[in-house]
């Protein structure tokens, strides 16, 4: 989790040459002699204090807000930003509060993927709600890739060959941990069958029929503690019937 201080002041007089800085000099002066004509002064926002981005990089993060360095705060609304950043797909929450005259400070909690989608010819990075998080601009490593011909509306990957798939690779990751660091892929093809892609410690590709459930997930965990403990090496292993057939 990253916490960055964006200080614009600090940076916009580190940027400018001297004559630059007369001008800025020249220009602040005239500000505060307006200000103190009119009682008050302008309160700019210089100063921004983000945390809990993780993925979102800052540059994207001020872009999202639409921030102008030294604009002041009466510009902004800052139920606006918030609702502009929460619809990010990325963001999941967030909260924007005035610390100061000239300070604000931007929390947020960004979504976690848990699952890469390949659909269609693009890369989807989702989570455990199957809302789509991104679309070919994959930042989390070391996800499962399911793969099939899914639909997707309002932002959400949906069907019910989906979510039997998604939910059986949950059940079977939950019933044994030791696969999800095993298994790379999944993949959902249009008759039906199942295969499983093994790349950790061996490459190996399983069929496991049309259903992954408590019995095939079963057999697959014992196939490749079975492949691995005999440094046994099969392009492609059948687990539908009783037995494992290897090819």
């Amino acid at each position: 989790m990253r916490h960055n201080i964006i200080d614009f002041l600090k940076e916009s007089v580190q940027k400018r040459t001297s004559w630059w800085l007369l001008a800025f000099l020249f220009l602040l002066a005239s500000t505060l002699g307006w200000g103190f004509r009119r009682g008050s002064l302008p309160q700019e926002l210089n100063k921004l204090i983000l945390t809990g981005h993780e993925t979102l990089r800052t540059e994207e993060i001020v872009q999202i807000m639409g921030i102008q360095p030294g604009t002041s705060f009466e510009n902004y609304d800052l139920g606006q930003m918030e609702h502009r950043l929460t619809s990010h797909p990325r963001i999941k929450s967030a909260h924007l509060e005035k610390k100061t005259d000239d300070q604000l400070l931007v929390e947020i909690t960004e979504r976690k993927p848990n699952y890469l989608v390949n659909s269609d010819g693009h890369l989807f990075e989702i989570d455990p709600d199957l809302k789509i998080i991104s679309m070919d601009d994959v930042r989390s490593q070391g996800l499962t890739v399911l793969s099939g011909t899914f639909p997707r509306e309002k932002g959400e990957v949906i069907g019910a060959a989906f979510k039997d798939l998604h939910t059986s690779v949950e059940n079977a990751f939950r019933s044994y941990p030791a696969l999800k660091t095993r298994i790379s892929e999944v993949s959902l093809h249009e008759d039906g069958e199942i295969f499983v892609y093994a790349d950790t410690p061996l490459s190996v590709r399983v069929q496991v029929g049309t259903l992954f459930q408590t019995e095939q997930v079963r057999k697959l965990y014992a196939v490749l503690a079975y492949l691995e403990k005999e440094k046994v090496r099969p392009k492609l292993v059948d687990i539908r019937g009783e037995d494992a057939v290897y090819h």
